[in-house]
């Protein structure tokens, strides 16, 4: 079960700088806390246009999830989305001066360092969820994803490379701030080394190196060391969580994944909040009425190859 019951922001704001793993360009981003639950908002300072972390405002899902509005983007949001829900951090403003977020060190702990750093605060009222009534599922060309009913937040992830060093990776985790701190915050994000000319030809991975990604090749990583011997699989569960928020609130689900990625993960959302029979409201052991997150979501949604 969810560790906490009252909806949390942070002590005291927090400055985190760095480059875009895929436009290598600088970035300042501040964590503001809030007074009220607000759920969690982008603020692009420069224009001062602000867009909610919701489904319905992803577009770009090319090796990252982006939010656009007013022809204004916020890239590579999934790390710190991550690092937030896994702490369960639901309210906050965050303010960026770039469009893509920064890499850092390629994983969620240096978000989790700096929301540590600032500390974690109450809100007033009861934390509220999204409680999974039924099975959902996704599929696209091979690649699954279901959410089903379950007493908290577990994950079960399944990914399967031809790349031998890679190979086919599982695990499954039923998810607390302690277990995301130790299993999941650390793993960093990778790539296979056949794949990086691609990616640049296509303005992709500008600003990745062995010091933000774990590089596979034929014979094994490139990096000195690996972080855990399924490294890989655990940075697509870190991706999941961050992806999950999406949803606008905490999930209450199984969430099964097998070969999946940002497009799957975003396009399970959107399948479960357009079926208002498969989920509903729940605080703290009080459940409310079905109504949806946010407008706009209604009937069938394409699933994204």
């Amino acid at each position: 079960m969810p560790r906490a019951l009252q909806p949390q922001t942070l002590q005291r704001a927090i400055t985190v700088e760095g480059r875009g793993l895929h436009g290598n360009r600088p970035c300042r981003v501040t964590l503001r806390p809030v007074d009220q639950p607000t759920g969690l908002r982008f603020r692009h300072t420069p224009s001062g246009i602000e867009v909610p972390a919701r489904a319905d405002r992803v577009g770009d899902l090319s090796l990252a999830t982006t939010l656009v509005q007013d022809g204004i983007r916020f890239g590579t949001i999934e790390h710190l989305l991550s690092a937030l829900m896994g702490l369960e951090v639901e309210h906050l403003l965050i303010e960026t001066d770039g469009e893509e977020l920064p890499i850092l060190d390629g994983s969620a702990r240096p978000w989790v360092e700096a929301i540590q750093r600032a500390g974690i605060a109450q809100l007033p009222g009861r934390r509220r969820f999204i409680k999974v009534l039924r099975p959902v599922e996704v599929e696209a060309k091979g690649k699954r994803m279901r959410v089903s009913p379950y007493d908290g937040l577990r994950l079960r992830y399944t990914i399967a490379f031809d790349l031998k060093s890679i190979g086919r990776q599982s695990r499954e985790l039923s998810l607390d701030p302690a277990k995301y701190l130790r299993e999941l915050a650390p793993a960093r994000t990778f790539c296979m080394e056949q794949d990086i000319t691609a990616m640049r030809a296509m303005g992709l991975a500008q600003g990745g190196s062995l010091e933000n990604a774990v590089v596979y090749a034929a014979d094994g990583p490139l990096n000195d060391t690996l972080r855990y011997e399924d490294e890989a699989v655990r940075h697509k569960m870190l991706d999941l969580v961050g992806d999950l928020a999406l949803v606008g609130a905490p999930i209450l689900g199984l969430v099964e994944a097998e070969a999946a990625g940002h497009a799957l993960h975003v396009a399970l959302v959107k399948a479960l909040l357009a079926d208002p029979t498969a989920w509903t409201w729940a605080e703290a052991g009080v459940e409310r009425p079905r109504r949806p997150v946010f407008a706009g979501l209604s009937g069938a949604h394409p699933i994204p190859a």
